[in-house]
């Protein structure tokens, strides 16, 4: 870990929740538009901890690192350092089974329901793959908060993201010169139009058939298809196309995969 590679000393669980807690405060904030204060922050816990300004900051890192594998927003001026601990995955775990409320708030943020319109979506990158496997202690965290069940479940975010995908679809044809095409891009309709949720065009007229997925977390949060969508990708290989919105409560971010996870164009 960060600290044992700058002074040698390992951190114990009272500290690591030190940590963790004050991780979610910043991030609480952060989500809700409230300023902060990050020197600050690090100067109480190196107060507390003991523990240099270097050595707070990997461990910060890190606990971005395992916020992303479930699918939960990240502070962003602390990206993801992934040579964290079993220790460390257990402090999160710890607080947010004793605060499901932060779980809820961070998945689907009580602001989205606020917004009058919806986000404005800004061109993404599909994520790099990880170097290595989570091990199994991250690995049953991500099964325990499941992010992919978890926003599949989560109607708020699907209707907040279809919106979002409609707009960029019908702006996206307007600027290649189909306005004719925009203006036919419609809702899918079930039981009539199963496994997708927009009826879309290419920039050429071939239809496009547009499975919304949305999330709080980054470009790495896993999504899941459901039966009807992967029947749909199985008939319609090429038309079937996934919008994977992320980032959604903030900079509200998308790329597009094919079913079997191939980049598709635009």
């Amino acid at each position: 870990m960060g600290d044992l590679a700058i002074n040698g000393r390992t951190w114990n669980e009272a500290e690591q929740d030190l940590v963790v807690g004050d991780y979610f405060v910043m991030l609480d904030k952060a989500m809700t538009g409230r300023p902060y204060d990050p020197d600050n922050h690090q100067r109480a816990l190196r107060f507390v901890t003991n523990r240099s300004g270097g050595a707070i900051t990997f461990l910060q890192g890190e606990i971005s690192a395992i916020l992303s594998l479930i699918g939960l927003p990240t502070l962003k001026d602390h990206p993801p350092r992934r040579d964290f601990g079993d220790s460390l995955v257990d402090a999160v775990d710890r607080h947010l089974s004793m605060r499901p409320a932060v779980l809820k708030d961070l998945a689907q943020p009580p602001a989205l329901l606020g917004r009058t319109a919806a986000p404005v979506l800004a061109e993404g990158a599909p994520p790099r793959p990880a170097p290595t496997p989570p091990g199994d202690r991250a690995q049953r965290l991500i099964a325990r908060f499941d992010p992919a069940e978890r926003d599949l479940e989560a109607r708020m975010l699907t209707r907040i993201g279809v919106a979002a995908a409609l707009a960029y679809e019908q702006t996206r044809l307007a600027e290649r010169g189909r306005p004719d095409l925009a203006a036919e891009i419609r809702l899918a309709l079930p039981p009539v139009d199963e496994g997708c949720d927009l009826l879309s065009f290419s920039r050429t007229g071939a239809p496009r058939r547009i499975a919304v997925k949305t999330t709080t977390g980054g470009p790495a949060t896993p999504f899941r298809l459901t039966p009807a969508e992967e029947a749909l990708s199985r008939d319609q290989p090429g038309a079937f196309v996934v919008y994977r919105i992320y980032d959604v409560a903030r900079e509200a971010r998308v790329f597009r995969v094919r079913g079997a996870g191939e980049a598709a164009e635009g």
